[in-house]
């Protein structure tokens, strides 16, 4: 177990603000899409993302803390993510010090200094189970994966997390909230939601899923860059497809098998998490929620069969070349990011922390959101992972409401002074090549959520076998799997439920 501690020492907060490039967890619009039958929880998605409102917008609450310990419990990963939230120090890094800055405008506003705890994320969520059970009150809030190593879902219907709805000083409807996770995470009758995403945890936006593309090879072959296609609401599977064709190419030899120091380059190459990356850009969910905040199985409507015939298409019955399944170690070069950052592929999945990755690499490259299904469809969607750590307040805090009041404080100045340094100045500069890229993240980092289904742990089956076959390059018996899922799945829906009646 790893402990940051910090002084309490006010400091003028000198982040450098990148203005025209604030970003908020806001979701544009939420209004169904009836005709093509899809949970669109953010259908109205733009380019534009709202900014944050002016500092001299946001009341600080006057209440003091007492210089009392703020304690968090935090993911550690071996996966590079960025987690720290707190910093013991200015390092010179912009980011590093924008933490830093943030976290020391806080404590001096509340009285309060910052500690953090950190875990490694699969054994997290079986620690603050523990803490609970045991009715200790350690951390005031925790963040902990939504569904890896357990879920969230679980933490909740055994009563160990506070309903955020409950805790006035938590501003749950403002920008500096993901409002499309909000709207995924809230089930059950009347307010109740019991995780959140906001900028905090760095890592947490680290974890959105999108498409990379090397731009100078898409250039070099005279295609017309996708960005235009994306504002125009143009990108889907269709268009997603000949991008694949475009990409495949032999260059002289024999075939597609790969050789890691031959010429041949491959049209997507991805890790199995892309099937279901894909799957959610569609705009298709496992599970759906109604009006009434009551969830039902989605998995047998007309679309979601299409929709994954279609996935179909483009992973498994494509011409070789055109996808190709690479998640070896790293080190052995058999890996999308490495195949990627030699030029061996047009495009990959990858989340936003892949960027660190790809900071050497030598050719340009782009960024955009998960394609649509079709032209039809009202928006895009960009996957958040397993992985994703989401904000919780354990049942055990004996002051709910000072903790709410912190975290929305603390919610609003990472979003206003911490996001922009990471995307405009950590990716922007040393690593994404140019504005459109840039313009891309606003959309992305708004539609970032994660299925219902998966955080109560009621479609993990469904979940990894599409990603054990599609993800692959093999095949699906959609007809033959749902068949078999349907009635475990109702009966986990319908145990969970009882715990929101």
């Amino acid at each position: 177990m790893k402990i940051k501690k910090t002084r309490l020492i006010f400091l003028t907060l000198t982040v450098l603000l990148i203005c025209s490039v604030i970003f908020s967890c806001n979701n544009n619009g939420n209004s169904k899409n009836d005709e093509i039958k899809t949970n669109d929880a953010n259908a109205d998605a733009n380019i534009e993302a709202d900014s944050p409102p002016p500092e001299d917008e946001y009341i600080y609450p006057d209440i003091d803390g007492g210089g009392k310990d703020f304690t968090f419990l935090s993911p550690s990963t071996t996966w590079f993510y960025y987690t720290d939230i707190v910093r013991d120090e200015i390092s010179g890094e912009v980011l590093d010090d924008a933490i830093y800055n943030r976290n020391r405008f806080i404590e001096a506003k509340f009285n309060i200094e910052f500690k953090a705890v950190e875990r490694d994320i699969g054994a997290i969520t079986a620690d603050l189970r523990k803490i609970i059970k045991a009715g200790e009150d350690i951390y005031n809030a925790a963040y902990v994966p939504a569904f890896y190593g357990g879920t969230v879902g679980a933490l909740i219907t055994e009563n160990m997390l506070y309903n955020m709805y409950d805790i006035p000083a938590m501003n749950l409807d403002k920008e500096w909230y993901n409002q499309t996770m909000l709207k995924e995470a809230a089930i059950g009758g009347g307010k109740q939601l019991y995780y959140a995403g906001c900028d905090i945890n760095i890592m947490t936006i680290q974890c959105v899923i999108f498409i990379y593309f090397n731009q100078d090879m898409m250039s070099n072959m005279g295609m017309e860059l996708p960005y235009k296609a994306v504002r125009e609401g143009k990108w889907d599977f269709d268009m997603f497809y000949e991008f694949q064709k475009a990409g495949a190419n032999l260059n002289g030899a024999e075939s597609f098998k790969w050789d890691p120091s031959g010429p041949a380059t491959y049209g997507f190459v991805a890790h199995d998490n892309c099937a279901v990356a894909l799957l959610e850009g569609s705009g298709e969910r496992f599970v759906t929620t109604d009006s009434d905040g009551m969830p039902h199985l989605a998995i047998e409507n007309e679309r979601f069969l299409n929709v994954l015939a279609k996935m179909e298409q483009l992973l498994v019955k494509s011409p070789d070349g055109y996808y190709m399944f690479a998640n070896n170690d790293p080190a052995t070069g058999f890996h999308f990011e490495p195949i990627f950052k030699n030029g061996r592929a047009l495009m990959i999945t990858g989340e936003l922390k892949a960027a660190d990755v790809f900071k050497d690499m030598e050719t340009t490259f782009g960024i955009i959101p998960m394609p649509k299904f079709d032209g039809s469809q009202k928006g895009y969607f960009c996957q958040l992972h397993f992985g994703t750590p989401v904000l919780v307040i354990p049942g055990t805090n004996q002051n709910p409401d000072f903790t709410g009041a912190v975290l929305d404080a603390m919610a609003y100045v990472s979003a206003k002074d911490v996001t922009p340094v990471l995307f405009d100045v950590s990716v922007s500069q040393k690593r994404l090549r140019n504005e459109e890229s840039i313009e891309m993240l606003q959309l992305i980092k708004n539609s970032g959520s994660f299925d219902v289904g998966s955080a109560y742990g009621w479609t993990t089956d469904f979940y990894n076998n599409i990603k054990s076959t599609l993800g692959m390059g093999k095949s699906f018996d959609a007809v033959s799997r749902i068949e078999k899922s349907r009635d475990k799945i109702n009966a986990s829906i319908e145990k969970t439920m009882t715990f929101f009646d």
